[in-house]
């Protein structure tokens, strides 16, 4: 079976126009109706039936069934593809989220060889971009964040930590001597929010329900959570964080929650299930499941 006819095919069931989808491919009419043709006598049924008048073309249920199984193969020669090209290039593509990358950042460049480094292409976005970066091929290895074990179809993945939100205040607030609160209590501060690529704006949600408060909330379209913390620092409003990403940080004051915990942050290790890791990028999949990056409680 040439996989090009099954390319033709599902872009002939997505148009029902035969001569779209020659021109999407750069063809002749005639080799788009060759390759139905052939697909038709490999599987002894009609696939496509190309009534006249104004039913215009049909798709059998045969047909239908062949799409979704063709839709699944084109998906996956795609990604092989890209898998095969990168292999090529020897480098590492490797989705890092930046609140999780200040985390482990120095203990990479400690526990990995320079040459390994030096193979790394680091894409810093957000968890949920993360994700759909790994699922469509775009990167390879990720780490992820979650505030649950991630359980999705065709990604595997190591949970490595779970770690307790805080809330972050400037060091010339009025709560940044008490060093622990209630949420509750914080109902009338104004909460500087994330873009929906953080879990952090669904963590936030989750302790206002837990605690039965609304507080301000203010939304910036920040590109790196840096800004937000800059934005604390100033004293302009406070914000849900995790915690290891304000240690030590100057000028900021870390608030023990001492609520119930409605919402942990997962930590995570991801990589495609249908993906067969180089050498090199096992040892960095290994290298992030062992780092000692926090301290004993």
């Amino acid at each position: 079976m040439n996989t090009r006819d099954l390319q033709y095919f599902t872009a002939v069931v997505e148009t029902k126009n035969y001569t779209q989808v020659a021109g999407q491919f750069g063809v002749a009419q005639p080799t788009v109706t060759q390759a139905i043709q052939r697909l038709e006598r490999e599987f002894d049924v009609q696939l496509v039936d190309v009534a006249r008048g104004r039913r215009g073309m049909k798709i059998t249920r045969a047909g239908q069934l062949l799409y979704q199984a063709a839709d699944r193969i084109n998906h996956q020669l795609a990604l092989a593809q890209k898998s095969i090209s990168q292999a090529k290039r020897g480098s590492i593509r490797f989705g890092l989220p930046p609140i999780i990358g200040k985390i482990y950042i120095s203990g990479l460049v400690k526990s990995c060889t320079p040459d390994l480094l030096s193979c790394l292409r680091i894409t810093d976005q957000g968890s949920h971009e993360l994700l759909k970066r790994l699922k469509d091929g775009q990167i390879d290895i990720a780490i992820l964040g979650s505030m649950a074990p991630i359980n999705e179809e065709g990604i595997f993945v190591d949970l490595v930590a779970k770690r307790p939100f805080t809330v972050a205040v400037s060091e010339q607030h009025p709560l940044a001597k008490k060093r622990r609160v209630a949420f509750g209590d914080l109902a009338n501060e104004r909460f500087i929010n994330y873009s929906d690529q953080y879990i952090h704006r669904a963590a936030f949600n989750a302790y206002c329900d837990a605690a039965r408060v609304r507080p301000e909330s203010t939304l910036y379209p920040l590109p790196n959570i840096s800004w937000v913390k800059e934005l604390v620092r100033q004293n302009l409003g406070v914000s849900l964080i995790v915690l290891d990403a304000i240690k030590d940080e100057p000028g900021i004051v870390p608030l023990e929650l001492t609520d119930p915990t409605p919402a942990s942050f997962y930590i995570s290790v991801a990589t495609r299930e249908s993906y067969v890791l180089s050498e090199d990028e096992q040892t960095l999949v290994t290298t992030l499941k062992h780092l000692e990056l926090f301290s004993p409680a």
